[in-house]
């Protein structure tokens, strides 16, 4: 149920991939919604909710359907237009809302019971006391299907994935009429959340949440010649080497490794890198050593490879005398190579974090159970948390662009944002995110022509997913409650 970061992972592989599976066809769309109530206990008082899944078909320009995307509201009972709403999704490409719906805000978890299954539990930390929820999960995700003789593939871009999910969140509030809106989005949905903001200046944004967001898609590694990655990446690599016992340096909490390595990142590294192949080799020398005390390296290692470490070579290299990985999402997590695990798919989706295993989709029994059982969904077959299938069918051009997703739309926040006086964004990272560094998001955010005094930030000691664990889901509503309630 982790959040996702599998784009590049895409982009990488593009070039040396078969053509993947096909997406299943699957039968008729819900017609309407379906509704129940329930009750949950929150800050010792019990409220009342419905909970409505629908699942809306989309249609090409000659009206035939072709797909259904489909999103999970909650609201408070009785309803009140004065309520704020937070839209909320995932990313992927290929992920479902899973991670955020019954990981963080959601009225019902999905962890793990005393055998080591997955159940279903109230959440104490639900966001429903003080907004209603929608939850969106698109097309090829969740219950959101292609639909028989239809086509899924003109959702699985950058542009089409982006305007079904904001015309989505225009039908609801069409319906419900808040004077509020509040979205989130995690990971790729960061990046769908700022291509969004582009044409989203009629609807009333309050807030903008950005959990883990890809936002610069020119600031990975993938993207040749540019050596800003490497700088946003090392101070990632050196609170991960810290948790691994692999440092130099000695602290008592991530934050002072993270601090320490982002200094050096921004001055002496980045000076060295922007010298390229004139680079004296002492003064390599001298930055390899450095590196080698915060990363965990030889720095031998670090030297042969022009100071600029891949994450995956660093990944493999760190506790490979211990035949262990390290993970991508969670640089606190590492697990013995595995090689029985598939060769013709990029390294990132063997990530140890991510758990895919063998597979290259993750279907959801306790989220098909609470969806068919608890609110009444008429389905016969299981919800899907993640689908690489539909992660490698997707189209990374942005529309009138011949770039392969070399493209950062962040500035379609600030215009957004100047437009919307009221508006005010938070970002939300983890230190050992090693899929979507922190500093890297913080750069693409700061260069955007953002409103700087409405942009606040927050660092969790974190892989990817910063609400994992109890403890950070306490630290997360108190820090959204604030943000959604205005403080």
């Amino acid at each position: 149920m982790r959040g996702l970061l599998l784009g590049l992972l895409a982009v990488a592989a593009l070039p040396c991939f078969a053509a993947p599976a096909p997406v299943p066809e699957i039968a008729g769309a819900i017609q309407g919604a379906v509704a129940t109530r329930h009750e949950i206990v929150l800050g010792g008082r019990t409220l009342s909710y419905e909970a409505i899944f629908a699942e809306t078909p989309l249609a090409d320009a000659a009206g035939r359907p072709l797909a259904t995307i489909s999103a999970t509201s909650y609201i408070k009972l009785p309803e009140d237009p004065s309520r704020p709403v937070l839209f909320a999704f995932n990313g992927g490409p290929g992920a479902s809302s899973s991670p955020l719906h019954f990981g963080a805000f959601g009225p019902r978890l999905i962890v793990a019971g005393p055998d080591g299954k997955k159940v279903l539990a109230d959440n104490p930390q639900s966001l429903l006391a003080d907004a209603d929820l929608v939850f969106i999960d698109p097309v090829g995700t969740g219950f959101s299907r292609v639909l028989p003789g239809g086509d899924g593939q003109p959702y699985w871009s950058v542009d089409g994935d982006a305007k079904a999910v904001l015309d989505l969140m225009r039908g609801w509030q069409a319906e419900h009429r808040r004077a509020a809106l509040f979205i989130a989005g995690e990971s790729y949905g960061g990046f769908r959340l700022a291509r969004m903001a582009k044409d989203a200046g009629d609807l009333p944004v309050k807030g903008l949440i950005l959990i883990s967001p890809l936002l610069d898609a020119s600031a990975s590694s993938e993207a040749v010649g540019n050596d800003l990655p490497y700088i946003f990446e090392l101070p990632a690599m050196a609170v991960t080497a810290w948790k691994q016992g692999k440092s130099a340096l000695r602290a008592s909490v991530p934050e002072e490794i993270f601090e320490s390595a982002r200094r050096f990142a921004e001055s002496d590294y980045a000076l060295a890198l922007l010298q390229g192949d004139r680079l004296e080799p002492a003064e390599r020398d001298r930055v390899a050593a450095r590196m080698a005390a915060l990363i965990g390296l030889p720095a031998q290692t670090i030297a042969d490879n022009r100071l600029r470490i891949e994450t995956q070579l660093f990944l493999s290299t760190l506790l490979a005398e211990q035949d262990k990985i390290v993970g991508r999402l969670d640089g606190r997590v590492a697990a013995p190579v595995r090689r029985d695990l598939p060769t013709d798919r990029p390294a990132a989706a063997n990530d140890p974090s991510l758990g895919l295993g063998q597979s290259n989709v993750i279907r959801s029994a306790p989220a098909t159970d609470y969806f068919t059982r608890e609110l009444g969904v008429p389905e016969n077959r299981d919800y899907v948390s993640l689908t690489l299938d539909v992660n490698f069918r997707w189209d990374f051009h942005s529309a009138g662009r011949d770039e392969l997703f070399y493209v950062n739309p962040t500035p379609n926040i600030g215009v957004l944002m100047k437009a919307q006086p009221e508006a005010r964004l938070l970002l939300i990272g983890g230190y050992y995110d090693l899929a979507v560094p922190l500093l890297s998001a913080r750069y693409a955010v700061e260069r955007a022509g953002l409103p700087m005094d409405r942009v606040s930030y927050a660092a969790f000691e974190s892989g990817h997913s910063p609400f994992e664990g109890e403890e950070a889901r306490v630290r997360m509503k108190s820090l959204l409650r604030d943000f959604l309630l205005g403080r």
